[in-house]
């Protein structure tokens, strides 16, 4: 099952409530991937990448993280 499937089974399971937190955690824990995703969206012409950033768009770069990006994932998203 691709990462994106799976991060969505968590946010149908726990909500989206704090998504906003779920971002900020991920946007320290895997720095890297979050570059590159706001790259994409800069390509993409977003002139404000860090508002219109999700999960998914930094799971589009997620490798051979996707156990560890998963988990990162589900613990922010089951504690509201």
């Amino acid at each position: 099952m691709a990462v994106h499937d799976k991060l969505n089974k968590l946010i149908e399971k726990y909500g989206s409530d704090n998504e906003e937190s779920l971002i900020e955690h991920l946007k320290s824990k895997f720095s890297k991937e979050y570059k590159l995703a706001a790259e994409d969206l800069k390509n993409d012409g977003s002139d404000d990448p860090d508002m219109e950033m999700t999960a998914g768009r930094i799971a589009d770069h997620i490798d051979s993280n996707e156990e560890t990006f998963l988990s990162e994932c589900e613990k922010i998203l089951q504690n509201p």
